[in-house]
């Protein structure tokens, strides 16, 4: 009988913690509330750590000095959306205002050995939002090893696997 038990309870972790990180995307906006979306994917290379928290906030001056840090996504212990070459990817979707915002920082955290570790890259990726319309980011690419970054315009591609995973955000 315990058996039975131990082999339900890793179903259960398998299936649960296994689960595609699309199925917890913003999938609307409102528009009557001058709302709108960007989507994009994010491309891990060489992916080493288990946590990643890209962080944005309005991109005016006053804010960039001290941006605010509670706007953020976060991909946790999973396989991506997408995998190939050895990269990771993973589909992202932004519901706010429009206006001028920007990532500014990106969070990696590892505790999968005995000594947890936390990274912070800088960024500055700006991007806009526009009421009543779904707008392309790009790929932003990580580099772990490198601390590096770059967009790039993978728009054709991206279109196929949203249509694969979110068929109702269409850009």
């Amino acid at each position: 009988m315990k058996t039975h038990h131990y082999f339900l309870l890793l179903f259960i972790l398998f299936f649960f913690g296994c689960s595609s990180p699309s199925k917890n995307l913003k999938t609307t906006y409102n528009a009557e509330a001058n709302e709108g979306m960007i989507v994009g994917t994010v491309c891990i290379e060489k992916k080493m750590y288990n946590i990643f928290t890209f962080m944005y906030c309005d991109d005016k001056p006053s804010i960039n000095d001290y941006p605010n840090q509670k706007d953020s996504f976060t991909f946790r212990n999973s396989y991506g959306d997408f995998n190939s070459k050895n990269k990771t990817y993973y589909l992202f979707s932004i519901s706010k205002p429009e206006g001028k915002y920007k990532f500014f920082k990106l969070k990696i955290f590892n505790n999968m050995r005995n000594d947890p570790t936390t990274i912070e890259i800088p960024l500055d990726m700006k991007f806009s939002v526009e009421k009543g319309k779904t707008t392309y980011f790009g790929e932003l690419k990580i580099n772990t090893q490198k601390k590096i970054y770059t967009v790039e315009n993978q728009i054709e591609r991206d279109r196929k696997w949203f249509a694969k995973k979110v068929p109702q955000i269409q850009f």
